[in-house]
């Protein structure tokens, strides 16, 4: 009975012993050491998530963080700080250089070799980036040569990786691949502008430019709708999109908000995959209520909701139109409180009865700085 009793023990604290040193599938775990070591705290944010690790006497550290899906977070060592990516129910292992972090970090446990190419990563963009005046101003054709021979390089640099590690996910590269093209893509479309703001007047492109590149890019596929650069893109290629629309079919300048009109057309037109569809109606019907209220939003919105399938898009912009409509125009405003430049506390109600005029802006924004003139002869005309 004593064997048995012991035997059981040893058991149940092996399974004890298990579970807590095993990763919760909702969790990431960040460990490692310091060397040489050292005392304080390695900070850490993912997400909506702060937390910090101690790091013992010996210079070790372990931390687990919550985590609902793979992403990057920032990890902050006195003033310098730098990025890994975790994923739920993995583990990195960092050998962290105290006396030169960042620079020097080593990488190890599942999520090591995806670490350690995002580091070879970084390094590559340093080594390749310019100032962005310098890259918009220069000539067509060495533009297109600079930026398609940086997109090689990383291109390169991620296939050897993948044919280093084998145990590397599959979807990690997809991912990686997926961002570098956007991101190369996304210098392509903002060319033109940029070299006609920096020289004043436009590049001599080479005869279908915007066909070429664009030609190279998957944008009809749902996997890319997870992507940030790939989001970023798509509005700018929208844009694009939608002048082109306006200048070949010049009788919709005629329609009411034709802007809007051009870019429902062209997602309709171009984007035939369902989940990227509902998504870019969802932020052309947001970009439309944010530019131009729901003063006659009928046909926008009753376009919207036959053809966005996702139920999720529908009820935010439910929601948003029904927050709009009770301050639209000849709605009585709901009172708040506020404060004057001078620090005094006042009501939208100490006003009733009175002409008010109310702004509101931001320094960082250009529409906002452009109406200020405006604000001031109001200001005179209504003195």
């Amino acid at each position: 009975m004593k064997r048995i009793a012991i035997l059981l023990i040893l058991v149940a604290g092996l399974f004890a012993g298990c579970h807590k040193s095993g990763i919760k599938p909702g969790e990431a775990r960040i460990s490692g050491v310091f060397t040489p070591a050292v005392s304080g705290y390695l900070n850490i944010t993912a997400g909506p998530v702060l937390d910090s690790a101690r790091i013992e006497k010996n210079g070790a550290f372990t931390i687990d963080i919550p985590l609902a899906s793979a992403g990057k977070a920032m990890l902050f060592f006195g003033n310098r700080l730098t990025d890994i990516l975790l994923e739920p129910g993995k583990e990195v292992k960092l050998n962290i250089n105290a006396i030169v972090f960042p620079e020097n970090i080593s990488f190890g446990g599942q999520l090591g070799p995806v670490n350690h190419y995002l580091t070879l990563a970084r390094k590559l963009d340093q080594q390749s980036s310019i100032a962005a005046a310098d890259l918009y101003a220069m000539e067509p054709e060495r533009f297109i040569h600079f930026t398609d021979s940086v997109k090689e390089q990383k291109i390169k640099l991620l296939a050897e990786y993948e044919a280093k590690y084998k145990e590397i996910d599959p979807g990690f590269v997809s991912r990686a691949r997926s961002e570098i093209e956007f991101s190369w893509a996304d210098q392509h479309i903002l060319y033109p502008t940029k070299y006609e703001i920096l020289k004043g007047n436009s590049p001599s492109l080479p005869a279908g430019y915007h066909i070429d590149y664009l030609n190279r890019l998957n944008l009809n596929s749902a996997i890319n709708i997870s992507n940030s650069v790939y989001k970023d893109f798509i509005q700018k290629y929208l844009d694009y999109r939608q002048s082109v629309y306006l200048t070949n079919h010049p009788n919709t300048a005629s329609l009411i908000f034709p802007e809007s009109v051009a870019r429902f057309r062209v997602i309709h037109e171009e984007f035939t995959d369902p989940a990227v569809a509902d998504y870019l109606l969802f932020t052309a019907m947001d970009d439309h209520l944010a530019n131009f209220g729901t003063t006659r939003v009928e046909t926008f919105i009753t376009d919207f909701r036959i053809n966005c399938k996702n139920p999720e898009y529908v009820k935010i912009i439910d929601g948003i139109i029904a927050s709009m409509e009770k301050v639209g125009l000849g709605k009585p405003a709901p009172d708040f409180t506020a404060f004057t430049p001078d620090g005094k506390k006042v009501k939208l109600s100490d006003y009733f009865g009175q002409l008010l005029y109310i702004g509101f802006w931001a320094s960082w924004s250009d529409w906002s700085t452009q109406e200020i003139p405006y604000f001031e002869q109001l200001r005179k005309d209504f003195a």
